[in-house]
């Protein structure tokens, strides 16, 4: 091997370790961002780690930056966004953590262009810790006692409390303090456990997902989040009918809609013949889905309070409807709406953007939102054309048309943008986007390269 050779297998393999330690910071700092594992403090840490790790790799590497409109549409986001907290006049430190995870975002989309194989192994990670996430609260729900004993004492009062609140109820938060979180951990760790399961060789790993996926299923049930499980399977199912070619679309949708109405009918009766028991798990799921379908036809709310907070807002967006009333200031102002003591977020991104941020946040935010969305399904559409020099980008592309189509899904219902989680699993699936893009690129002007030289030859 010449020197040549041997430097350049040195430089490619200290970039390799590079990535890898920078994805790795993002993966386990996203995913044990709302655990007592986490705080505002490491939040901020975290990702200042991970964006310092990518620009090393760029000054290290000397690769150039590719920017796509993406980008440049989310940073006029963040330029309005800190215009209108100036001309509010109102922020703490909630605000200054928001502002910081923001800047992020950006810098994130810019830096976090990478191979496809990064992102498996970031996926692989996640999907490590979602069965943790599920064997936590499978324990808490099987033996209180060592639940307590190991987890519980970790976290700080408030959330212990909000932990016991929660279990009273029914519903099992495992290492983190609200079942919104747990439930949306476990959610991806499923998308990821059924998209991988095709390309994983080894049998023995194929077993054990398996296993897991049924695992982390009774564990979303734990949670009793009817809403997580609702758009979680409306993902799936949108993820899988665009996973084809496009003259090939009718027949996805044709099978989706075959498989789900054999399911929705084996589901239906079976519960004819057997109604779960309402103390057990799926049985409580069960019986709030029951209780939410007579509450609808008997024309009452089903929304949990919901309704109240979206008519308030609806109130206060026309009260400011350019540039909104200030961001988080709905919860301040809504104080009586539900609970006479303590104000709520809105539970729901749509009307927080117009309310908060005006119509021009919500134009600002939903344009790059929706350019992401139709060109991920593109890309999915014709990943044959695309990405015939490596397959696994459609893979990739799958797992992220899934994040952004629950977290518009669950934007409906959550406070997706303030639950950082969300958000930042939200642009790490934009960034597996950018990342296609750029590495099709690159095979297509190789390609051309090859072309124009065998011409001339």
């Amino acid at each position: 091997m010449s020197n040549i050779d041997v430097k350049t297998t040195l430089v490619d393999n200290k970039v390799n370790i590079i990535l890898l330690f920078g994805i790795s910071i993002f993966s386990i700092g996203t995913y044990t961002l709302e655990t007592f594992l986490s705080s505002p403090t490491i939040k901020v840490v975290y990702l200042l780690a991970a964006i310092i790790m990518f620009i090393f790799f760029y000054m290290f590497y000397n690769e150039g930056i590719h920017l796509y409109k993406v980008e440049p549409l989310f940073f006029l986001f963040v330029v309005y966004f800190l215009t209108n907290l100036l001309l509010q006049g109102f922020y703490n430190k909630i605000h200054i953590i928001d502002l910081l995870v923001f800047i992020s975002i950006i810098l994130i989309l810019i830096l976090f262009k990478i191979n496809v194989r990064y992102f498996l192994f970031s996926m692989k990670t996640m999907l490590v810790l979602s069965i943790i996430y599920s064997l936590a609260s499978i324990l808490q729900f099987t033996n209180t006692e060592l639940y307590s004993k190991f987890i519980l004492n970790r976290f700080n009062p408030g959330e212990i409390e909000s932990v016991l609140r929660l279990q009273g109820e029914g519903s099992y938060t495992g290492l983190t303090s609200q079942t919104a979180f747990i439930a949306g951990y476990l959610v991806y760790g499923i998308g990821i456990a059924i998209l991988l399961y095709r390309k994983i060789s080894s049998r023995y790993l194929r077993n054990l997902i398996l296993i897991a996926i049924p695992l982390m299923l009774f564990s979303l049930i734990l949670s009793s989040k009817r809403a997580h499980l609702l758009f979680m399977i409306i993902a799936l199912l949108i993820t899988f009918i665009f996973s084809t070619e496009v003259k090939k679309i009718a027949n996805q949708i044709l099978k989706v809609s075959i498989s789900f109405i054999i399911l929705f009918i084996g589901l239906v009766t079976t519960l004819f013949f057997y109604e779960p028991s309402p103390d057990s798990p799926i049985g409580k799921i069960y019986h709030r889905f029951n209780l939410t379908i007579e509450n609808y036809l008997a024309g009452e709310d089903i929304t949990s309070g919901r309704v109240y907070l979206y008519e308030y807002a609806l109130n206060l967006f026309k009260d400011s409807p350019i540039f909104g009333i200030g961001w988080r200031k709905f919860q301040q102002l809504s104080v009586g709406v539900i609970n006479s003591d303590v104000g709520s977020h809105p539970h729901n991104i749509y009307f927080q953007l117009l309310t908060e941020l005006g119509i021009i946040g919500f134009i600002l935010f939903i344009i790059p939102v929706l350019y992401a969305l139709i060109k991920t399904i593109k890309l999915l559409l014709n990943s044959k054309e695309y990405f015939s020099f490596d397959t696994r980008w459609k893979v990739a592309l799958q797992f992220s048309l899934y994040v952004q189509v629950f977290f518009l899904l669950y934007g409906i219902t959550g406070n997706l943008l303030t639950d950082h989680v969300f958000l930042l699993m939200y642009v790490f699936a934009i960034t597996i986007v950018l990342s296609s893009l750029k590495y099709a690129n690159i095979n297509q002007k190789r390609n051309n390269r090859e072309y124009i030289k065998s011409q001339k030859t």
